[in-house]
């Protein structure tokens, strides 16, 4: 019986090693994992001098956007600088986004003044608007609605001027008219004899630009200051200098 006992016993050491020395040669034919491939780093092209310039142009036309210098003042507003980056780089997503921006803030700002009742100058943001994208769809959208909302308003009365405002003949603005240049003349030499500051109110910066140009021309010499305002009907304020 102990021979037996002994016997079992050898047999099932041996089979479980048996059994062990198979789990090994198993484990020995797994084929190991194949390492992970390097990560591919892709590594920008460097920027042409054209797109290092128009790189600038569009920081100053976020900036000037950020400060509502949208058409104005010359040389220094962002659809200007948006529109020079574009010559530089055709396809800068970023200037024609910035473009964008600047019709969505006129888009805005007519939808408050409709909102207001005040619909000449409602009319005059979607005509800024239309300066930078004439074909824009929502200008076209907002403009109809506008018109459809004027339409159902009631007679408004002219605008009379008040003290110390100068009407201007609107149909005359940007033409070398003698009536419309003998009008800036008058108000440009009381401004000197006055000292006053010049606030100009026109429907566009263009045609504001135009009257406070003429202005100057009038007084050789004396320096025309104040500041352009968008708005309707086109006049002249003459505001005292303060001491």
């Amino acid at each position: 019986m102990f021979n037996i006992a002994v016997r079992c016993s050898l047999l099932i050491v041996v089979s479980v090693g048996l059994t062990a020395c198979q789990a090994n040669l198993w484990k020995k034919k797994e084929t190991p994992p194949l390492p992970s491939p390097a990560p591919v780093i892709q590594v920008p092209a460097p920027l042409t001098k054209e797109q290092q310039a128009a790189k600038l142009l569009i920081l100053n036309g976020e900036y000037t956007l950020s400060q509502n210098q949208l058409l104005t003042p010359a040389n220094d507003n962002a659809f200007d600088y948006f529109r020079a980056a574009l010559k530089l780089d055709p396809n800068n997503a970023r200037a024609k986004g910035g473009l964008q921006g600047i019709v969505m803030r006129y888009v805005d700002l007519a939808r408050q003044a409709a909102a207001r009742g005040n619909y000449s100058q409602a009319t005059t943001m979607l005509n800024n608007a239309r300066i930078v994208d004439p074909e824009n769809l929502l200008i076209k959208e907002v403009s109809a609605a506008l018109t459809e909302q004027i339409k159902s308003a009631p007679p408004v009365e002219p605008y009379r001027g008040g003290a110390n405002e100068f009407l201007l003949n609107a149909d005359l603005l940007g033409k070398d008219d003698p009536q419309i240049l003998a009008r800036l003349g008058e108000i440009a030499r009381k401004l000197k004899a006055t000292n006053s500051l010049a606030i100009i109110i026109a429907r566009t910066d263009v045609e504001g630009r135009w009257i406070y140009q003429k202005m100057r021309e009038a007084v050789p010499g004396h320096r025309v200051r104040g500041d352009i305002k968008l708005g309707s009907p086109a006049r002249v304020q003459l505001v005292p200098i303060t001491q």
